[in-house]
C-alpha cells in the first residue's frame, strides 16, 4: 500500500507541474508582441521633440518632467543631478547661454521589458542661431506611469557632427 501512495502521489504531483508548464506556455503565447526596434526609436524620438520644445520654451519643470522619480542626468565633468529639483536645476543653468537643442536619434533599442537605449547626437545652438557645441549622448529610457521617461542621460562634450 506504502509503495502505491508513493507512486501516486508522484503521479500527481508530475501531472500538477506538467499543467503548471502548459499553463506558463499558455501564458506566454498570449502576452504583448515585444517592442522593435522602430517603435523604440518613435517613442524615444515623439519625447526628444518634447525636450526641444521646453528648452526652447525655458520650461524646466517641462524638462525635469521627461525623467523618472529617480531620473538621473550625467553631465560631462559635473556631478550627477538626481530627481526633478536638481535637473530642473541644471537645465535653468544652461538657459540663457543655450538657446535651442536638437537631438537626433542615431539608434533606440528595446532592452528587455520596459526599456529603450538610446545613442543619440546633441548639437547646442545659440542665440544667434549658430551650433556653439554638442556631443555624443546615450539615454536609458524606462517606462514609468504608463509614459518612457528618461532614466539615465549622459553626454560627454565633443564636435558638432
Amino acid at each position: 500500500m506504502k509503495t502505491f501512495a508513493m507512486r501516486a502521489t508522484g503521479g500527481l504531483a508530475g501531472l500538477a507541474a506538467a499543467t503548471a508548464l502548459a499553463s506558463c506556455a499558455a501564458a506566454e503565447t498570449d502576452a504583448p508582441a515585444a517592442m522593435t526596434a522602430d517603435e523604440a526609436r518613435a517613442a524615444v524620438e515623439a519625447q526628444n521633440e518634447r525636450f526641444e520644445a521646453f528648452f526652447a520654451a525655458d520650461d524646466a519643470e517641462g524638462l525635469a518632467s521627461l525623467y523618472t522619480e529617480t531620473g538621473r542626468l550625467v553631465p560631462p565633468d559635473a556631478p550627477d543631478m538626481v530627481g526633478a529639483e536638481a535637473i530642473a536645476a541644471y537645465w535653468t543653468g544652461a538657459f540663457g547661454v543655450i538657446e535651442t537643442v536638437d537631438l537626433v536619434t542615431d539608434e533606440a533599442l528595446p532592452v528587455g521589458e520596459g526599456y529603450i537605449t538610446e545613442r543619440a547626437h546633441v548639437t547646442l545652438y545659440g542665440a544667434d542661431g549658430e551650433a556653439m557645441g554638442g556631443g555624443k549622448a546615450v539615454l536609458l529610457w524606462a517606462l514609468e506611469d504608463g509614459e518612457w521617461k528618461m532614466h539615465w542621460d549622459a553626454w560627454n562634450n565633443g564636435p558638432v557632427e
